[in-house]
């Protein structure tokens, strides 16, 4: 990510989407 995108958008928002990423991935690994 750019230094440009990070600064729009919250840290707290950019944390929460990181982990629902995180939860996603690790939830498809265990469906495959």
């Amino acid at each position: 990510a750019s230094p440009l995108q990070l600064k729009s958008i919250p840290h707290g928002a950019f944390d929460r989407l990181s982990s629902l990423t995180h939860a996603y991935l690790f939830g498809n690994q265990w469906e495959c």
